[in-house]
C-alpha cells in the first residue's frame, strides 16, 4: 500500500493517485490521460451518470445560458453585434473550455462560422487549437469585456427569432 495519496476533482468525479515518492507521483500523473479516463467512464455509465448542465458566469446570467447537451444558447442578441463579435460572444461563454465548429454554429445561428474562423483578421481574438476547435485568446476577452458585453447590456436587442445572418 501506498504512503501517500493525491486526490484530484474532475467533472466525473474524483481521481485518487496513490504514490511513495515525488518521482513516483510525477510518473503516475504523467502516465494518467484524463480524456481518456473521462471517456471510458461516461461510455460505462452513460445510462445512470448525470452530466451537470453548464452554468453561466457570474453576473451574466440573462445573456445567455447553456442547454442540456451543452451549447449555449443566447435568449436576445444586441442589433448592433456584428458576426464576428457574436462568435467572439459565443467563445466567451464557452471560455475556459473550446468549442467545436458545430457548437459556435449552431450556438451563433451562423451558418458560415468557419469563413469567420479562418479569416487572419480575427487571428488576434480567437485560436484554432490542435484538435480542430477554437477558444477565446486574451485579446479576445479583452474584446468581450471592453466592446461586447456593453452592447449585450444595452437596447434594444433583437430577438433570438430574427435571423442572425441578416446582421452585419
Amino acid at each position: 500500500m501506498a504512503k501517500y495519496e493525491a486526490r484530484v476533482k474532475t467533472t466525473f468525479g474524483e481521481i485518487v493517485v496513490n504514490f511513495d515518492t515525488l518521482e513516483e507521483l510525477k510518473s503516475n500523473l504523467e502516465g494518467l490521460d484524463v480524456n481518456t479516463a473521462s471517456e471510458i467512464i461516461q461510455k460505462k455509465f452513460e445510462t445512470v451518470t448525470v452530466i451537470e448542465k453548464r452554468k453561466q458566469k457570474l453576473g451574466l446570467e440573462k445573456y445567455y445560458n447553456f442547454t442540456s447537451s451543452n451549447l449555449v444558447e443566447l435568449p436576445n442578441v444586441p442589433e448592433t453585434l456584428s458576426k464576428p463579435e457574436l462568435i467572439a460572444f459565443v467563445l466567451f461563454a464557452y471560455h475556459p473550455e473550446v468549442a467545436s465548429i458545430q457548437n459556435i454554429s449552431l450556438s451563433s445561428g451562423i451558418k458560415s462560422v468557419t469563413n469567420y474562423l479562418s479569416q487572419t483578421a480575427y487571428k488576434k481574438i480567437w485560436w484554432k487549437t490542435q484538435d480542430g476547435r477554437y477558444v477565446l485568446s486574451d485579446d479576445g476577452i479583452k474584446l468581450v469585456s471592453s466592446k461586447i458585453l456593453p452592447k449585450f447590456m444595452a437596447t434594444p436587442v433583437a430577438s433570438k427569432e430574427k435571423p442572425l445572418e441578416s446582421t452585419t
